[in-house]
């Protein structure tokens, strides 16, 4: 299936119907709508993953020097943690 989408600039109702339609055809031709940006888990896999961001919390508090307990609850140290799991479930 072949297919030409003309967009007006000036027609943003027109803007998002198209956005729309090429989002569907790119779940139902290309991944599903969870490969789209999405990572999705269950309920165990999140406590597990809770469980390992514990326990490397504890690890680097422990290992580290200079690793401040202040440091596990900073949106730095969660983000860095996030990113990791992320990039793991992207895999």
């Amino acid at each position: 299936m072949k297919m030409t989408i003309v967009i007006d600039s000036d027609d943003i109702n027109g803007i998002e119907d198209a956005h729309k339609m090429t989002r569907l055809m790119y779940t139902k031709y290309v991944r599903t709508a969870a490969g789209y940006g999405n990572i999705s888990f269950g309920k165990i896999e999140f406590i597990k993953m809770l469980r390992k961001f514990g326990r490397e919390a504890v690890e680097n508090y422990k290992t580290d020097e200079n690793f401040e307990l202040e440091s596990i609850a900073s949106l730095r140290y969660t983000k860095y943690f996030a990113d990791k799991v992320w990039r793991e479930k992207d895999e």
